[in-house]
């Protein structure tokens, strides 16, 4: 029960971060979405060391593991346009396959360059 409310308290405090972002998006008329904004933010303290990452870790693992679940609402919208399926279609497939090859390259080169860090500060 302690660890779900600590979920759903950081939870919360990402959503806030986001909200926040939101507001500073909108009120300086960025070309960024608000959520974009809010995880500078919360970056930005991080680095600064004003919150600790225990304070929204465990929520943010939450949220990742439930990642998926955000992407089934947008699936469904694209099914629901039959000219996507045409030559458009294919361009998005492109831009999709590519996109998705350069994020798993770099996750890649990224965690093994931390796990060579972390083994040589052993």
């Amino acid at each position: 029960m302690k660890t779900s409310f600590a979920i759903v308290r950081q939870i919360a405090w990402l959503a806030g971060f986001s909200y926040i972002g939101g507001l500073i998006s909108s009120a300086l008329g960025l070309p960024v979405s608000g959520s974009i904004v809010g995880l500078l933010i919360a970056f930005a303290l991080l680095r600064l060391g004003i919150i600790r990452i225990e304070w929204l870790e465990a929520g943010a693992n939450w949220l990742l593991s439930k990642m998926l679940l955000f992407f089934i609402p947008a699936a469904v919208g694209i099914a629901g346009h039959q000219e996507l399926f045409g030559l458009s279609g294919l361009c998005f497939l492109l831009a999709i396959a590519v996109g998705t090859s350069a994020v798993m390259g770099c996750s890649g080169m990224l965690a093994e360059a931390i796990t060579r860090r972390k083994g040589a500060a052993k």
